[in-house]
């Protein structure tokens, strides 16, 4: 890739990366702006818990002090004003600054994806290529069937059997909570688990077809051994898809994985959006959407800049 084709595919990922922003930013709005219920009620019990029904007084000074009552305009303009300047203001509900809370949630999450990932890809990798370089063979047949059951299985589903088994009737590990590696151990598996059998699945996918590739005949032809053939050219050839399919895999984790953080009890974006949806707590919404769409389309992006240089067929 030459620096001026560089440029010119940075420049439009960057102009792309704005306008998804612009779009998700305003449909968050309306969505927030149209929502059924009563915000300001809403805002009110989530705040002052434990305290008994909101008054009527109280429920009105919320709704004056947040703007819930401005016309839908003025509410936009001053949604668009801050966003610009990327202030998310503070949380309706503890008056905290949102990007202090996210930054701090953020830390959970990345520390469940990054050992998730290393668990599910560790495993994930040499299942694959032993099974597609010993075809029929029980591992092959173990992968093919890790991958149909693991499929089949919700995340919320397995994380109560391993909180079932390992917290509760063998008490190995906490079930719940965060603050240690032991309290890692079972929300990561269950990720893992998850990224294990859907990598075992494309990857070895991606092998397959790589493996019936026609230039493959040719190299036989030429005297290319069946190690030197799968290693330098099958392998090599899977590579490019394979670092979509993970890209996508990452920022999924990284937005973090609402069900499984929920179902554990943990910290992490995915379960401070879930609360933040309940309560009506629109600045730490905005942020999150925010920042799944950035992470989507920067890794997305990365990606593809990355295919141009190991895949020549591409430029």
């Amino acid at each position: 890739m030459t620096l001026n084709n560089f440029m010119r595919v940075a420049l439009i990922k960057a102009i792309s990366l704005i306008f998804v922003l612009l779009g998700v930013s305003f449909l968050t709005f309306l969505l927030y702006y149209y929502a059924p219920g009563d915000k300001a009620l809403a805002i009110a019990n989530a705040r002052y818990i434990g305290e008994g029904s909101a008054s009527v007084e109280l429920v009105e000074q919320i709704r004056l002090e947040t703007g819930i009552d401005r016309p839908f305009f003025v509410q936009f303009y001053y949604w668009a004003l801050d966003l610009i300047q990327l202030d998310f203001g503070v949380s309706l509900i503890s008056q905290e600054p949102v990007s202090e809370i996210f930054i701090s949630q953020l830390q959970e999450t990345m520390e469940l994806a990054v050992l998730s990932l290393l668990i599910g890809m560790s495993l994930a990798l040499p299942l694959s290529l032993i099974s597609v370089w010993k075809p029929k063979s029980f591992i092959d047949r173990f992968a093919i069937a890790l991958s149909s059951i693991g499929a089949a299985i919700p995340s919320y589903w397995l994380g109560l059997i391993f909180i079932f088994v390992f917290a509760a009737k063998f008490q190995w590990v906490p079930a719940y909570g965060t603050g240690s590696l032991a309290h890692l151990i079972l929300p990561a598996s269950t990720l893992g688990l998850w990224v294990l059998t859907s990598q075992t699945r494309l990857i070895r996918s991606f092998l397959l077809e790589a493996s019936a590739a026609p230039f493959l005949e040719a190299l036989k032809i030429r005297g290319v051994g069946p190690k030197e053939l799968f290693c330098r050219h099958i392998v090599r050839h899977a590579f490019v898809p394979f670092i979509t399919m993970l890209g996508l895999d990452l920022a999924y984790l990284l937005e973090g994985a609402v069900i499984v953080e929920v179902v554990f009890a943990r910290g992490g974006i995915g379960s401070l959006l879930v609360h933040s949806v309940m309560s009506r707590d629109f600045p730490i919404i905005q942020c999150i959407v925010i920042f799944s769409a950035v992470t989507y389309v920067t890794i997305n992006s990365a990606v593809e800049i990355f295919q141009w240089f190991i895949n020549p067929v591409s430029r």
